[in-house]
């Protein structure tokens, strides 16, 4: 009976997790976005958010805490909740990122962990993404004209492993970039051999399918994925969102 309960409440938790977690349609007026977070136990460390800002900008965040479990979902609804607020009022994502990490403090020293985040501001309009990495690996700018790639690089370290940092502006012509960032459980995920998927293999849709819409190449990943590890359980949470500028 024990284990019944707690099975039970860890579905309820799966459940009341994936539901913190927005809908594209929030900023579907101002831009295509796609984005999907598989938790690989009941409850996960990833997260991202979509917020639809003053003006025509839209705001996209991913994160992924150092584990996953209970420790982690308690700082992925934590840093949800909080970072909603502060890109909100922050005037700029390197500002909003040095708040969220203030309000983390105390939870991030207690449990000893960390979380890497991107947050990218998107200005449509002007053909403009500022954006502040803290320390996370697989964040991308695609052009939907010739495929090049171009990493948006860590521009301070995690949070929860010192502040500090900058953020950086990147201009892009309207309707030409796609905005691709996943989490490590994407490019880690193994094979039956043990084979890596590897980040090519996530970017290498993208890039394939850069004129379909956002949906259709977050659709091609997941089903790649599931192929690639024959439906083997996720040993990591798996989020990815795309952004076409």
């Amino acid at each position: 009976m024990s284990q019944q309960r707690v099975r039970r409440e860890l579905e309820l938790a799966h459940d009341l997790q994936l539901k913190l977690l927005p809908s594209p349609a929030v900023v579907a007026a101002k831009a295509d976005v796609a984005a999907r977070c598989r938790p690989a136990e009941s409850v996960g460390g990833d997260f991202y958010n979509l917020l639809s800002l003053h003006g025509d900008r839209v705001g996209v965040m991913i994160g992924d805490v150092s584990s996953h479990g209970f420790g982690a979902a308690l700082i992925m609804a934590l840093a949800m909740a909080a970072s909603g607020i502060h890109a909100e009022t922050a005037e700029s994502p390197h500002e909003a990122l040095r708040r969220l990490e203030m309000s983390l403090a105390e939870e991030l020293a207690e449990t000893e962990m960390f979380l890497t985040l991107c947050y990218v501001v998107a200005n449509p309009a002007e053909g403009v993404l500022t954006y502040a990495n803290a320390g996370h690996p697989h964040a991308f700018l695609i052009s939907t004209q010739d495929g090049a790639l171009k990493r948006l690089g860590a521009t301070r370290p995690p949070l929860g492993l010192g502040d500090g940092g900058q953020e950086r502006v990147e201009q892009c012509e309207r309707g030409k970039a796609i905005l691709c960032l996943f989490t490590d459980g994407l490019a880690d995920a193994r094979g039956p051999s043990g084979e890596r998927f590897g980040e090519q293999r996530v970017l290498s849709h993208v890039v394939n399918l850069r004129g379909r819409p956002a949906r259709d190449i977050l659709e091609a990943v997941f089903t790649d994925i599931a192929a690639f590890t024959g439906g083997a359980p996720a040993n990591d949470d798996r989020t990815l969102v795309l952004l076409k500028v």
